[in-house]
């Protein structure tokens, strides 16, 4: 950023009530990046704001002087959407981290963006409650983080995705209004039904990685705490079998009591066995595996699993005890494991990929993994796919050496991202990773677009992301 009136315009920061500022260039080192591959930013300045007016007053004077703004929760996400490549603002939600209210008769929970999932689940727990989804970059992501970035993981399969478990929101717009959506734009009237009044607002925000506003309160539905829970896994010979077995799990509704499930392949399960039983033949192992964690009544459990033991049977499918205890279950119950799927995290890096797909293009995503590992065999590759209510989320991981192969490892991310789409498989976190991907909808994205252009028409709300960049001045647009 080196525009007179952007300098100028970090310097007014400084008078503004409820924040706080930093410029030092150590303090602003480990706000160039989120988790992702994606191209570093350089801030200007970082902004920590203890309330919803400071965020107002920050975006008022960031829009009068067209300084860029990325809001920033715990920086998990691996699409890049709060590196600031545009210089500007990284406005830090840390300091957001109450929860306001657990309205146990009307079923919400409402947070300020930088509540942790860890305190929040801590929190609903003496209740008897919590939230539909939790992220598996928990316990250290944040809900706003969350909805911005479309989460996904634990409840997926009964809830889908994060988007679905939201009530309303309260969102700052660029100018500084501040929006409620849902139920809340009623004044006195508060969250507790979000399709009502007109349009759904809400949906407007979610996932749009700080691009149309910058959400300041989230309301979530609240569930029972389960009374039980089990992880059960099952072995496969090959990616279509599970692939079979999933789709018969989904069409017949048997996920009411899956809290999580996941898909794993035969380098993630050699790893896992090898670790754990050193001494253990490794030539008679399954092709793939389903892991399932219930939670629910007991009963109910019992009955869902050997439902589900049946159909895993069916497609020559059976229990596989050793990689529950080798892996599965510790990574459920201790949480020990985020994201290490694969167990090649003491190398550099990683890129990760999330998509989503139908069911049954699990074997073609498999395809396109062992075509990728054809093409780039320099880069160790990792499948993982999540299990929802209907569909999957498939996650590819690339493991590279950031100082001599980040440029090569990041073109490889990109061929497969085009393949995927070019199967049918689309990309479930963009930010900057995807944001090329995106563009190419033109439909969508010039819709997208027209929004952009009407709610932050200067442009200074995560400008790269999604694709999304300022508008054009008059004088270039009729040139």
């Amino acid at each position: 950023m080196n525009k007179p009136e952007e300098k100028q315009g970090i310097a007014s920061l400084s008078l503004l009530d409820e924040i706080t500022l930093f410029t030092d260039p150590v303090d602003l080192i480990t706000y160039r990046r989120d988790s992702s591959s994606a191209t570093p930013g350089k801030p200007d300045a970082v902004v920590r704001p203890q309330s919803t007016d400071a965020v107002a007053n920050v975006l008022k004077q960031a829009n009068k002087d067209r300084v860029p703004v990325y809001a920033r929760g715990g920086a998990n996400m691996y699409a890049g959407g709060v590196n600031p490549q545009a210089g500007g603002i990284v406005l830090d939600m840390a300091g957001l981290n109450r929860i306001l209210d657990i309205d146990l008769e009307r079923g919400i929970v409402l947070c300020q963006p930088g509540v942790r999932f860890g305190a929040l689940l801590e929190a609903l727990r003496p209740h008897g409650q919590t939230v539909g989804i939790v992220p598996s970059t928990a316990p250290s992501a944040t809900v706003g983080g969350a909805v911005s970035s479309h989460a996904l993981g634990t409840g997926s399969p009964q809830f889908q995705s994060m988007g679905d478990q939201v009530a309303g929101l309260e969102v700052v717009l660029a100018n500084g209004d501040r929006v409620q959506t849902g139920s809340a734009a009623a004044p006195g009237t508060g969250h507790f039904q979000r399709y009502c009044i007109g349009p759904d607002l809400t949906g407007l925000f979610i996932g749009a990685d700080g691009t149309l506003g910058i959400i300041v309160a989230v309301a979530l539905w609240l569930h029972p705490l389960p009374a039980a829970r089990q992880t059960t896994c099952y072995g496969f010979p090959d990616a279509d079998s599970v692939e079979k077995c999933i789709l018969e799990i989904q069409r017949r509704e048997l996920v009411n009591n899956i809290w999580y499930g996941g898909a794993y392949e035969a380098p993630t399960i050699k790893t896992r066995i090898s670790q754990a039983f050193p001494d253990k033949p490794l030539n008679n192992l399954p092709g793939f595996a389903l892991a399932i964690d219930f939670r629910g009544e007991a009963h109910h459990i019992e009955e869902d699993e050997t439902q589900i033991a049946a159909i895993a049977e069916k497609y020559s499918g059976e229990h596989f005890p050793d990689f529950n205890e080798a892996y599965f279950n510790k990574l459920r119950t201790d949480e020990v494991y985020w994201y290490s799927y694969a167990g090649f995290f003491a190398m550099s890096r990683c890129s990760i990929l999330m998509s989503s797909l139908p069911t049954n293009k699990l074997s073609i995503f498999m395809g396109i993994i062992a075509k990728q590992r054809e093409d780039y065999p320099e880069y160790p590759l990792g499948a993982a796919l999540v299990m929802c209510r209907r569909g999957l989320h498939g996650g590819v991981l690339s493991f590279y050496d950031e100082a001599t192969q980040w440029e090569g490892a990041n073109a490889a991310m990109t061929q497969c991202t085009d393949a995927l789409i070019k199967a049918g498989i689309v990309p479930y976190k963009s930010g900057k990773t995807s944001a090329e991907q995106v563009t190419g909808f033109s439909a969508y994205s010039g819709l997208l677009q027209r929004l952009k252009n009407e709610l932050d028409p200067n442009g200074i709300l995560s400008p790269g992301d999604l694709g999304l960049l300022p508008k054009k001045p008059h004088s270039a647009e009729t040139a």
